[in-house]
């Protein structure tokens, strides 16, 4: 398990020097942001599935909006 752990971290902190601190390199500050954002709540969810962190569905809240929609 230790070692998923690594795996997903350094593939992340290759990431992060790959894309978005190209963007922040170009003055492209907002993308930069967004960019990290995503890229912070993608590795939290990575994070949590390497650790086998139980994570609930969303599927009960999706359905609850698309039934107030129609």
């Amino acid at each position: 398990m230790i070692k998923l752990v690594v795996v997903v971290v350094f593939i992340y902190v290759v990431i992060v020097l790959i894309d978005p601190y190209g963007l922040l390199k170009q003055g492209m500050k907002r993308d930069f942001y967004v960019c990290s954002a995503l890229c912070l709540i993608s590795f939290c969810i990575a994070f949590a599935l390497a650790m086998k962190w139980s994570i609930p569905s969303p599927s009960p809240l999706l359905e609850f909006w698309i039934k107030k929609l129609f």
